[in-house]
């Protein structure tokens, strides 16, 4: 049942922690947003100490900056593509090798059939960022920026200034995704809950069960 792992959820709640994890049982990790980031490489200038993804964050931009909505269509079409690489990958596993899929937070707005073959393919597992947590998601996304698809998330009134519309954007994204991440699964855990009592390898793996 778990030969396959698809692991989905907002930036930040643990996928690539419990992916790494995973790997050390043997489990093939494929890093979707590392994957992006080896083929946005030729466009993103990356400084010294940066981390990749923070680079592809001001690459891509605020909602509100010229050229986001081009940077990411561009964005998509990328994680598109690394995202049936994966599965691929997994499909054509061998008999009794595991796979786990780490997905990037945007991966809902992909294409319904490529949703679809992920789900069928394996247990897709959401791990939930806490209510709690999300103002401390905001400031994060403010002061160190990772790609982020807003889709058609971020309207500003004509009373506000597009950073004022930021925050009650920003919630009603969570919201929106929330909500996606819950249907495309198999299994919702508590991404708090998994870092405040952590169940280890085999306790993660009973759980996704």
């Amino acid at each position: 049942m778990n030969d396959v792992l698809v692991l989905v959820g907002m930036s930040g709640v643990g996928k690539s922690f419990w992916s790494e994890r995973l790997a050390t049982r043997g489990y093939v990790h494929h890093d979707c947003d590392g994957a992006i980031g080896e083929q946005l490489g030729s466009i993103v200038d990356v400084a010294e100490g940066e981390a990749p993804v923070h680079a592809l964050g001001r690459w891509m931009g605020m909602p509100w900056s010229e050229d986001y909505a081009t940077r990411e269509a561009r964005y998509l079409a990328l994680e598109g593509t690394v995202t049936e690489e994966a599965l691929e990958a997994a499909r054509a596993r061998a008999p009794g090798e595991r796979h786990v899929v780490d997905t990037t937070g945007s991966v809902i707005y992909l294409a319904p059939k490529l949703l679809e073959q992920l789900r069928e393919l394996g247990r897709v597992v959401y791990l939930r960022t806490p209510d709690a947590r999300r103002d401390a998601m905001l400031k994060r996304y403010l002061e160190e920026p990772k790609p982020v698809v807003w889709g058609d998330a971020f309207r500003a009134r004509a009373d506000e200034t597009p950073e004022d519309a930021l925050p009650r954007c920003y919630a009603e994204l969570l919201a929106w995704r929330d909500a996606r991440y819950a249907a495309l699964a198999h299994v919702t855990l508590d991404g708090g809950q998994l870092e405040a009592a952590d169940p280890g390898i085999d306790g993660f793996l009973a759980k996704v069960s």
